[in-house]
């Protein structure tokens, strides 16, 4: 009875023994398997950190599950896939871009790329007169902001008046002659084009672009004509024509002068060959033809060039020194009697 239960203990502790050593070596297979399987290494970088992990998972997506890493929809991943259990991840995270035009601020988010390339994504495009503060291949960055100032040009017209030279002979004027106007003047018209620069809808500056005479101006000339009186009435003749008067109006060249009394006649209707500036004075001592200048001393009155034509009653016998000749018998009682100056002109 003793061996026999002696016999039943010794194999209780086989057993015993045997199932610590099945119970060993099963802990050792999982810490073993366990070894292997996480023995994967990823390297992660992301925003200039860079660190390792060993992990169970070769697909992208468990592997940053499993890291806890979230990526927003515009943050850029880039995984390399395991090569002799070695994988990179390349994490770029988005920053957002402020854009400033046409009154508005986009944000832009973005990893990498040009000032273009926001633009781009912006759809925002620059005419070639626009103003931007930075270069468009100039790379974008955190601190990157961009601001466009939009530059228009519009275009003006008007005209103006381009006054008229005036060609005013500088000589000494006799005292009988005087200056008319031969030419009229005329003002030209001057089409000037302005264009005025905009920047954003605020204007900077006006500049002239182009100035075209569309009328031309005419200058206005004059020409010099002496005035003579003839028989009390004023004509226009070419210079040159008639005697020199001097500023008070006498004449400058002379034989001599007379002073009396002056009268005057008319044909009262009747057929004549007179004409004003035919005189009657006594013929002994002025010939028939005899030039003569007719004026009152005060030049209140010019009778004139005259021509010694007739004579007559009064003449002869020295109550009047000079009778003077109109057309009508009105002009005649008109001019009544009068002292006046005769110049005998040479």
């Amino acid at each position: 009875m003793k061996t026999a239960q002696h016999t039943g203990f010794k194999c209780s502790k086989w057993i015993l023994r045997l199932l610590l050593v099945c119970m060993i070596c099963a802990m050792l297979f999982t810490v073993f398997t366990g070894v292997i399987t996480t023995s994967n290494r990823v390297t992660i970088h992301e925003d200039g950190m860079v660190y390792s992990r060993y992990t169970l998972f070769t697909e992208l997506e468990d592997i940053l599950k499993k890291e806890n890493i979230v990526l927003d929809e515009n943050d850029k991943c880039e995984f390399t896939g395991f090569a002799d259990s070695q994988a990179d991840i390349y994490i770029t995270r988005a920053f957002e871009v402020p854009i400033t035009a046409d009154g508005q601020t986009q944000m832009i988010p973005m990893t990498d790329g040009t000032v273009q390339d926001a633009l781009d994504l912006a759809g925002i495009s620059l005419s070639d007169d626009d103003l931007i503060n930075v270069a468009t291949n100039e790379l974008v960055t955190r601190e990157t902001e961009i601001v466009i100032n939009r530059v228009t040009y519009t275009q003006n017209q008007f005209t103006t008046e381009i006054p008229y030279e005036v060609q005013k002979p500088e000589i000494q004027l006799a005292a009988n002659q005087q200056l008319i106007t031969s030419v009229e003047g005329v003002a030209g018209t001057l089409l000037t084009t302005t264009s005025t620069k905009w920047i954003d809808g605020v204007e900077q500056e006006t500049t002239v672009v182009s100035e075209e005479v569309t009328v031309q101006p005419i200058s206005q000339e004059f020409a010099v004509v002496e005035e003579i009186t003839i028989g009390g009435v004023k004509r226009q003749v070419e210079p040159g024509s008639s005697i020199q008067l001097d500023e008070n109006g006498n004449p400058v060249n002379y034989a001599y002068k007379v002073t009396g009394k002056a009268t005057a006649y008319s044909a009262l209707g009747k057929p004549t060959s007179l004409r004003p500036g035919a005189v009657a004075m006594n013929l002994s001592q002025f010939p028939k033809g005899t030039k003569l200048y007719i004026k009152t001393p005060d030049n209140s009155y010019v009778y004139g060039y005259s021509t010694v034509h007739d004579t007559g009653t009064a003449v002869n016998n020295g109550t009047v020194l000079v009778d003077c000749f109109f057309n009508t018998y009105e002009e005649s009682v008109r001019f009544g009697a009068k002292t006046v100056e005769v110049y005998v002109l040479e």
